[in-house]
């Protein structure tokens, strides 16, 4: 949640908003309250005044994190609401995006897996989709979420320090709205059909009461 309310502040709290476009996890560093603070404006751009995306902008980010129109050279907010939906996306797996890529890669025959991650990977393999022009891959969040509902193997899926001795009800279902609701709408291929980051901010706030309730 504070993550998603430093960035909403980005896009909402300035004159012209203003796109990070550096997601990633090493990006952030915790006070002594665990409160992360955000650090290097390097690629940080202001949208132009009376204009709504910077066009013919620079393609510059970390694979995974990097969204489909900003490899097309369009940048906005919603770009970064791309890279915070794969930021989500590893805080519940525990696998960075690029991780995901080479697990892929990797895997050559799903028959000859015997570990259980593994297999995870070779499952949701063709989620990941390869623009053969740049060389870069881009994730399909609704196949994914689909394929997950579908199997009983979706405890493989979070990470293991998340699951500890086993996930009760309640917790798988809180899981599976957080992928739902908030991951995979910000990991859409369409940036218009990603939430803003204040409305991220507020599904956050909602699941994380429903959690302590």
């Amino acid at each position: 949640m504070e993550i998603s309310h430093t960035f909403a502040y980005l896009h909402i709290g300035f004159p012209r908003p203003i796109v990070y476009s550096l997601m990633s996890p090493s990006k952030f560093l915790l006070d002594e309250h665990c409160v992360p603070k955000l650090f290097d404006f390097s690629l940080a751009q202001c949208i132009p005044e009376g204009e709504t995306q910077i066009k013919d902008a620079p393609v510059r980010g970390i694979l995974g994190y990097v969204s489909p129109e900003h490899m097309e050279g369009v940048l906005d907010e919603k770009c970064d609401v791309y890279g915070f939906g794969s930021l989500l996306l590893g805080l519940l797996t525990g696998q960075r995006p690029s991780d995901l890529i080479r697990s892929m890669y990797e895997i050559e025959d799903e028959t000859e897996i015997k570990d259980e991650d593994r297999k995870f990977f070779a499952r949701v393999g063709d989620n990941w989709s390869l623009d053969f022009e740049t060389g870069q891959n881009h994730w399909s969040g609704p196949t994914f979420v689909k394929k997950i509902n579908g199997e009983n193997w979706f405890i493989v899926v979070v990470d293991p320090t998340i699951i500890g001795e086993g996930l009760c009800p309640e917790t798988r279902q809180q899981i599976k709205v957080f992928l739902e609701l908030v991951v995979i709408k910000c990991l859409s291929r369409s940036g218009g059909d990603r939430p803003s980051m204040i409305d991220v901010t507020k599904q956050l706030k909602q699941l994380y009461l429903s959690a302590s309730a």
